[in-house]
This record gives structure tokens, sequence and C-alpha cells, in this order.
């Protein structure tokens, strides 16, 4: 047991804390490696870990998932909350069919926000420390190349008009955004994506896929929970 006496934690997320990595060759659309960052975290510090991660999921799938799990009365001394990359992320069949249409993320910044907001309260409410993980940084020129490879690049190009960064932008927005609610929320969170762009070079730590971690990234974010979660204080 941690000194902190987290002894039990439950997670909500998506592929990322699943463990999914991309581009193996298996031709499988994503294979889960055998140990996610937190499993080798785990193992370390010796907590129980219940991770209800979902490949693809996106905050109001986790928010569903988790007030089931309330309701059952699951016990656990900390619930990290991980959403955010899929929810500012597009329809790209929609975009490739009309770049011209007006395209909002798969869950707009405002709905995305107050839904984080609602699920760091019910888990407050449950006398469950919450913790949120802010999201890695993606590569945006391999996602980028992902996008096209499976959509009419052409159209791609257009709704993007151009600037392939802008989606590098969209993703930064909404992980600035969470900092800035665990501010101001007094909510504490580990800063996954700093973490990452201070390696030597991220982009080895990330699949071919330009968003996924690649099992080196995984045992590299793994260190980040073994140095952050013992110094998380318990609220209850």
């Amino acid at each position: 047991m941690m000194e902190n006496t987290i002894s039990r934690i439950s997670v909500w997320g998506d592929s990322i804390l699943k463990g999914a990595v991309t581009g193996t060759g298996s031709g499988h659309l994503f294979d889960i490696v055998e140990d996610s960052s937190l499993a080798i975290a785990s193992r370390k510090l010796g907590f129980e870990l219940n991770n209800q991660s979902v490949f693809g999921s996106i905050i109001t799938k986790s928010q569903r998932r988790m007030n089931r799990d309330l309701e059952r009365g699951i016990e656990c001394d900390l619930g990290i909350i991980e959403s955010g990359g899929n929810d500012c992320d597009y329809d790209w069949t929609a975009v490739s069919e009309n770049p011209d249409a007006v395209s909002e993320p798969r869950v707009p910044l405002s709905d995305f926000m107050r839904i984080l907001d609602e699920m760091v309260q019910s888990l407050r409410a449950h006398k469950i420390t919450p913790l949120v993980m802010t999201m890695p940084p993606l590569v945006p020129d391999r996602w980028f190349a992902h996008i096209c490879a499976n959509q009419n690049a052409e159209n791609v190009q257009k709704f993007v008009r151009g600037v392939p960064d802008k989606l590098y932008r969209n993703h930064e927005l909404y992980s600035l955004h969470i900092v800035k609610y665990c501010y101001e929320k007094g909510v504490q969170f580990v800063d996954m994506r700093m973490a990452m762009l201070e390696a030597p070079d991220y982009r080895e730590l990330m699949c071919l896929d330009g968003i996924h971690p690649n099992e080196k990234g995984y045992q590299y974010m793994a260190e980040v929970w073994e140095r952050d979660l013992p110094r998380v204080r318990k609220e209850f």
C-alpha cells in the first residue's frame, strides 16, 4: 500500500489507459498490450486496479459507465478520469463526404467540460477522490496521414485548409481546458501530456497512427504514474 493509503483505484478512460496499440501487423484494427501503464504501476505500487477503460470511448460513455458502477456501490479510494482524444476528434467519414459542411468535434468543448465536472462531482459525492489525466500529445503528421489513408485525402485537406496542425491545436485546446478546470476546481491531476513532451523525443513513444502510445510509451507512462500517484492526497 502507498504511504497515502490509496489501495484501490478505479479508472474510466479510453484506449490510452486501456493499453491499445495500432499498426502491429496483426490484422486487427488495434491490439491491447499485456501491460497497460496502470497495470505496470499497480504491481510496483501495490494498489488494486479496476480498469473500466474502453477503446474508442468518449466522455459521455465514460460517464454512463461510471454512474453505473457508482450505483452498484463500487468501492475505491481514487477514481481516475481520462478522456479527450476521441472527444475532440471529428467524424472523418462525414468530413470526407462533405468537407464544406460545418463539422463539430464529436463532443463539443463546452459539453466535454460540463460532463467532466459532473463526473468529478459524482465521485466526490460518493467519497471517492477524483484524479484527472491530461491527454498524451498526438503526432500531427502521423495522425493526419492516418486519417487521409482511410478517407478522401483531398477532402480532408480541404477541411483543414491545408494546415494539418489544426488537429494538434484542437487536441491541445481540450487538454489545456482540462488543466485550467483542475486548477479552478481544486482537482488533482496527472499531467501526462507535459511528462511525455519532456521525453527526449516523444514521437518515439507513439504508434504510427500518431495518437496511441506504443509499448515503450506505456512503459514511460507507467513511470509517470509510479512517480505521481504516491503524491496524490486522499480527499476523504
